[in-house]
Parts: structure tokens; C-alpha cells; sequence
């Protein structure tokens, strides 16, 4: 009797609880579009990379859709700049909140696609108090955020993630997004 009640269950598909919580971690990718200069003999060039991770929670409306929202930070970055005349950096680091609509395609018992389309609220922290107003990498901005990646279910409440997450404007000089490897609870 417990054989066949154990192959019953195997044979059941796995449902999906509504509830989810999820962190990851990774690398970052800035895009800065204030003008940059060239980096001065003997000195580090700036980065526009860093170690990224997040933390997200979700609930899904049906078994393809469902909502997120999550807390992104993005690492830190510097740049090459100008100051009457004279080499300067400016360095910071970013983040964001986000908001979006999720969308989930099931690709057999363990795989999934999925989806993230929504708004980003981001920021960029940084002492630039000598850089001009119209140079600095460091404020505040919204954009719109996309997303996209992949879940392995290894057992029916944990699945590793792999993403992409673009976050739009972090400041009004300033874009950034994260490739993130993670795991994902359902309760």
C-alpha cells in the first residue's frame, strides 16, 4: 500500500504554491552617459562592473502569471571625469526597487522560462561634490525594468534561477542591470 501511494504522488504534477521569496547573486553592468576623460598616468581606470545581488518576493495569480517586487543592489562604479580642467573620479554605488507583472512558461516537469516587466526605482550613492551638476553618475531615477531568465525545480518548493535584470535609469546618468545565478522558495 505505501508503494503505490508513493507512485501515486510521483506521478501527480507538481503544483506550484502562489507564494515565493528568492535571493541571488552575481555581476552588474553599468552604462554611464555623462562625458568621461581619459585616465591619468599611473591610475586605475574606472569600473563599470560590480558584485550584484537581490532579494525578491512574488505571487502568482495563475499558473503563467503573477506579480513581483524585489530590493536590487548593484555594486559599486567610478568614472573618469573632468573638473576644470583636471582629472577626477567619481565613484558610487547603485540600487534599486522594483515593481513588475511576471510571466512563467513550464518546459517539461523540472525547467521554466520566465519573464519580469515592470518599474524600477534606482539610485546611485556617491560623493561628487566637485563634479558639475551635469556630469555626475550619483541621483536618483525611474525606468522601465525587464527581465528574463530560467528555473530548475529541484525538489517542489526549491528551484535555482538563473537571470538577467535590466533596471533602466538608476540616476539621470546612469542605467544598470544584473546577471544573477540563485534559488527561489515557494511556500
Amino acid at each position: 500500500m505505501g508503494n503505490a501511494a508513493a507512485g501515486a504522488y510521483a506521478a501527480e504534477p507538481a503544483q506550484d504554491s502562489p507564494f515565493y521569496l528568492g535571493a541571488a547573486m552575481g555581476a552588474s553592468s553599468f552604462s554611464v552617459l555623462s562625458p568621461s576623460a581619459p585616465v591619468p598616468a599611473g591610475r586605475d581606470k574606472g569600473d563599470k562592473s560590480g558584485t550584484a545581488f537581490k532579494l525578491y518576493g512574488g505571487y502568482r495569480l495563475t499558473e503563467h502569471f503573477g506579480v513581483e517586487a524585489g530590493y536590487a543592489r548593484l555594486g559599486r562604479l567610478s568614472q573618469w571625469t573632468s573638473v576644470n580642467g583636471q582629472p577626477a573620479l567619481q565613484s558610487g554605488s547603485g540600487r534599486a526597487l522594483y515593481a513588475a507583472a511576471t510571466a512563467r512558461v513550464p518546459v517539461g516537469d523540472a525547467f521554466a522560462l520566465n519573464g519580469r516587466l515592470g518599474l524600477a526605482r534606482g539610485k546611485v550613492s556617491g560623493d561628487e561634490s566637485l563634479v558639475p551638476a551635469g556630469q555626475r553618475i550619483a541621483g536618483s531615477g525611474t525606468g522601465v525594468m525587464l527581465g528574463f531568465g530560467a528555473d530548475y525545480r529541484l525538489t517542489r518548493t526549491i528551484a535555482l534561477k538563473a537571470d538577467f535584470d535590466y533596471f533602466g535609469k538608476l540616476s539621470k546618468h546612469t542605467k544598470g542591470g544584473m546577471l544573477t545565478l540563485g534559488v527561489r522558495a515557494d511556500f
